[in-house]
């Protein structure tokens, strides 16, 4: 039985925040190209990838960068879903502490994008594109592959385990005890503000409320990664020092290290680069994705090549070793094969198998099974058309 490998794309969040939707979306892409190669190449490596959301504005990004066809590829063949937060945290004044908060809802008044009903804020993404979508079924294959969370239903559990991160930490308690008591009235806020962590992209102070907002999102990250039961995750945490204090149930090699390091010892094709310039479509490489070679690669890149370089080049050697069934047949059965499959396309000429078709790499790729190394050659032929 086939386990399905999903992974949790939590540097594709954009995280809300107060900044106008257009200034968030533009300073995603001023990052450049890395995040949606990561996305792409992990397409590649992942049965499903699930995408952290709580406007979907990054549903915005995707249609804006990779085309509406495109996008609609990844979510028909359900290579991607998406996981929406209703709602978003923040730091509250006056002994508040870390809590889950809404905006609008009152008389006359709508809801923020962030907390409202799935189909409005699909809509409100959607129809923020310069270029509409011309696909009527969009919207829904996006509600169909998004499941919905409550934050207000684990905020409190969230705050607690933050806070349990912090007190056990020798570090972090140290620097927090030089100026406060109680980890609900933290110094640096009046009784009226609110602090929020907005991602990797918002003005952060440094300072303790900070850190407790980093690690709450941290702490988010990972309840979201238990949700969807990814199998890896990637942060885009900023205050990546902070990840010290969980490093028990976060510090893992990448999956995009590991697949980089492959790529470098075997001489594979940036395959993101590829569909990012147009070389290649989305399409061919959900095609080859979804193949028996790539599911046989998945397997063999999962169990072998997590490790460290040495165990990925070890590895890969290993199975530039193996030998493809084809050519353990005897030469009188390739023979047997060969024939019979030209006296069936002389006999039946409207079955479409062509004399001159049945030459032996026809008969290899009948025989030869599925391979890690059969995806690898794959990826190579579609970047080489």
């Amino acid at each position: 039985m086939l386990i399905m490998k999903k992974f949790l794309a939590s540097d594709f969040w954009l995280v809300y925040n107060f900044d106008d939707p257009n200034n968030r979306y533009q300073k995603f892409l001023s990052r450049g190209r890395d995040p949606f190669k990561r996305l792409i190449e992990n397409v590649l490596l992942y049965d499903n990838i699930v995408i952290p959301t709580q406007d979907f504005l990054t549903l915005s990004v995707l249609i804006g960068v990779l085309g509406e066809d495109e996008v609609v590829e990844l979510l028909t063949s359900k290579s991607i879903s998406f996981l929406r937060a209703k709602g978003a945290l923040a730091y509250l004044g006056n002994g508040g502490g870390v809590q889950s908060y809404l905006i609008g809802g009152g008389p006359n008044q709508p809801l923020d994008p962030f907390c409202a009903p799935m189909d409005e804020a699909i809509s409100w993404a959607i129809n923020g594109l310069s270029n509409k979508p011309k696909n009527k079924k969009l919207p829904q294959l996006v509600a169909e592959a998004t499941t919905e969370f409550q934050l207000s239903e684990v905020a409190q559990n969230i705050k607690y385990e933050t806070y349990e991160d912090i007190l056990k930490s020798n570090v972090l308690t140290s620097q927090f005890a030089i100026r406060n008591r109680d980890l609900d009235r933290l110094v640096g806020i009046r009784p009226n503000q609110v602090r929020i962590f907005g991602g990797r992209d918002s003005t952060l102070k440094g300072d303790e409320i900070d850190i407790v907002m980093a690690l709450t999102n941290t702490n988010l990250e990972l309840r979201m990664m238990e949700m969807t039961q990814c199998d890896d995750a990637i942060t885009d945490n900023p205050i990546r020092f902070l990840l010290e204090a969980k490093a028990a149930r976060t510090l893992r090699k990448s999956s995009d290290q590991s697949f980089t390091e492959l790529k470098e010892i075997a001489g594979l094709p940036d395959i993101g680069e590829a569909v990012l310039q147009k070389k290649i479509s989305i399409g061919k490489t959900l095609e080859i994705a979804k193949s028996d070679n790539g599911q046989k690669f998945r397997e063999w890149f999962h169990a072998n090549c997590r490790n460290d370089t040495v165990s990925t080049a070890r590895e890969y050697s290993n199975l530039l070793k193996t030998v493809p069934v084809v050519q353990k047949f005897p030469s009188r059965i390739i023979r047997f094969v060969i024939t019979t499959l030209v006296g069936f396309a002389t006999l039946n000429p409207g079955a479409g198998v062509g004399a001159g078709l049945v030459d032996s790499f026809f008969v290899e790729k009948l025989l030869k099974g599925s391979s890690p190394k059969f995806f690898m050659e794959d990826l190579e032929k579609i970047t080489n058309v």
